[in-house]
């Protein structure tokens, strides 16, 4: 790897060129590792993995790329370049093939702090929201840029991200020009990659980035009204944050996703589809779950069963869950927790679980349990349509088509609903459902 440095917007035009077309760019304020070999690794390696967390964003992540872009929902690359670009961690190195997208970031430091802002709900109840806003700024100082070999890069994992589109739309993939190296496990971006490090003082960086129209965050960042992924995002539920019992007053909220928020969100009074979930359970407010068709009963589950992801070759033998169907005809497994699927828009409905009802002896039908919820209120609760499985004598379910059951097609929606049954047949074997 050469070393050169740039003390002028013409300096580094020229030296830009000089490297063609067919290689990407990576741009830091900070220089890690030796002089000339840098130490570039993961987010995950750098920020250690929170379960829970790395969970909820990756069913999310899958459900907008369902959304909007389904060609790549099963794609991991795919998942984890949200991950990476909405402001979590990943097991890739993210670059771009735009050099001023990658002098912008070499000249601009980011930071967030914690805001709290005072809102309302749907309904004009005061809720206290805590945001995480975050900026970028120009300081002083040198900034570097990395040229990378394709073709090296491609060794060890490359994936353009300029087919993450989204026709009429801006998606922040699309605005950084974005590609992803990887995926990395403890490692580094192997030294053969980098064919140069350029060093430039930040402003020369900065106004190398400005000739080509990136003057601000929104350049790179675009808000919601260009990007629907974003908007989807920031459209789940809010979660409550627990305060000490002394406290009192409004109800304190953080977003599901902790992800940075680069533009103002402040809004008076929060839309209906907005809701602020405070752990409500179905039975609080209603006696029966809308769609059963006989008796019923109530699980309490952990999130996991519904965030989490079994095998697709797991066979279907649920001997826990049988035991319950048979006792009790209708088995609704409840989650502290609402999930909001793209899909859906600006309705106020979310799961909360899975239903499993008994539609003849040995016929069961798979489905949602869903809530409305819109603002602070749960009002309602019932079932979606499912698909139907065929319980043979042995306890194995086979995939029975019926009359009446959901046509949309989709094996990917569906089979959430199976691999949350293998979870929750595992809580149960280890735990009393009763």
């Amino acid at each position: 790897m050469k070393l050169y440095a740039a003390n002028t917007v013409i300096e580094l035009k020229s030296l830009i060129r000089g490297f063609g077309d067919d290689v990407l760019f990576r741009g830091q304020n900070t220089h890690y590792g030796e002089p000339g070999t840098p130490t570039i690794g993961t987010s995950f390696d750098r920020k250690g993995c929170i379960p829970s967390e790395m969970l909820k964003w990756c069913r999310y992540s899958q459900n907008v790329l369902d959304t909007f872009i389904p060609q790549f929902r099963g794609d991991f690359a795919y998942q984890q370049a949200l991950l990476q670009h909405y402001g979590w961690r990943s097991f890739y190195v993210d670059c771009t093939s735009n050099p001023a997208v990658s002098a912008w970031f070499a000249s601009h430091s980011y930071s967030d702090k914690p805001t709290l802002e005072m809102s309302e709900d749907c309904h004009e109840e005061p809720v206290w929201l805590k945001k995480r806003m975050a900026k970028y700024e120009f300081e002083e100082g040198e900034g570097h840029l990395y040229v990378l070999n394709k073709d090296a890069v491609a060794q060890v994992g490359l994936v353009d991200l300029a087919t993450l589109t989204v026709d009429g739309y801006r998606p922040r993939t699309v605005a950084q020009s974005a590609w992803l190296i990887g995926p990395m496990r403890n490692k580094n971006i192997p030294q053969d990659c980098y064919i140069a490090q350029i060093a430039a003082p930040r402003q020369v960086l900065r106004d190398f980035a400005a000739a080509s129209g990136l003057t601000d965050t929104n350049a790179l960042f675009p808000s919601s009204a260009e990007d629907p992924i974003l908007r989807a995002l920031m459209g789940l539920p809010w979660a409550e944050i627990k305060l000490d019992d002394g406290l009192r007053g409004p109800p304190a909220f953080r977003r599901t996703l902790d992800l940075p928020e680069y533009h103002p969100s402040y809004v008076k009074i929060a839309p209906t589809h907005t809701a602020f979930y405070r752990g409500t359970n179905i039975l609080d407010v209603q006696d029966s779950i809308d769609g059963a068709a006989e008796g019923g009963i109530v699980v309490k589950i952990p999130d996991l069963v519904l965030y989490g992801s079994a095998s697709k070759s797991a066979p279907l033998h649920f001997p826990h869950i049988n035991n319950l169907l048979d006792e009790n005809g209708t088995v609704a497994f409840e989650a502290d927790t609402l999930i909001k699927l793209a899909q859906r828009g600006e309705f106020p409905l979310y799961q909360k679980g899975i239903g499993v009802l008994r539609r003849e002896p040995d016929l069961f039908e798979v489905c949602e349990l869903t809530v409305k919820h819109p603002g602070l209120e749960m009002t309602g609760a019932g079932y979606t349509r499912g698909w139907c499985y065929r319980r043979q004598k042995d306890g194995r379910w086979i995939r029975e088509a019926n009359e009446g059951e959901c046509d949309c097609g989709s094996e990917i929606t569906h089979g959430e609903h199976i691999s949350a049954l293998h979870i929750a047949e595992d809580f149960l074997n280890g735990t009393n459902a009763d």
